[in-house]
């Protein structure tokens, strides 16, 4: 099997939930924690239709649905084993930012030299404060639109 060019990973809102009990804040009141609330960004397929389309080879993982579903999924071997051209990590909503983070921080462990690229609506926000990450190369942003005034 061919090397695969970018793998999309999405990361629990906190990545150690397994392991640590937390204090569920605002966020967990209104939208429990579930597989629907896990589902990765809906960009993930269309930007993997598109480099498919182009030749790229693609590959979306769901960690956070992984974990949930099973108990003793190894995230870090998991990752290891990976080996594609780079690694692409949503940060949409701001919950997942811990979850994001330390997933990238797993990447660089174990691919040191593997571009880790950041996006979505949270990460073009706070781009200048993820950029400062060692574990976060790239930060792909969105730039606002405006609509043209009417005549």
């Amino acid at each position: 099997m061919s090397r695969v060019d970018l793998v999309l990973l999405h990361a629990p809102s906190v990545y150690d939930f397994r392991e640590k009990a937390i204090m569920f804040g605002p966020v967990s009141d209104m939208v429990p924690s579930t597989p629907v609330f896990e589902m990765y960004p809906l960009g993930f397929t269309s930007m993997a239709e598109y480099m498919e389309r182009h030749g790229l080879r693609v590959r979306i993982v769901n960690l956070a649905v992984l974990m949930l579903r099973k108990k003793n999924f190894d995230v870090e071997a998991y990752i290891r084993d990976m080996n594609p051209v780079a690694f692409g990590i949503d940060l949409h909503w701001l919950p997942h930012a811990h979850g994001s983070i330390e997933v990238a921080k797993i990447v660089k462990k174990y691919h040191p030299t593997t571009p880790v690229v950041f996006g979505g609506l949270s990460s073009s926000y706070f781009h200048e404060e993820l950029i400062g990450y060692d574990c976060v190369d790239y930060v792909l942003r969105a730039t606002p639109r405006r609509c043209p005034s009417p005549g």
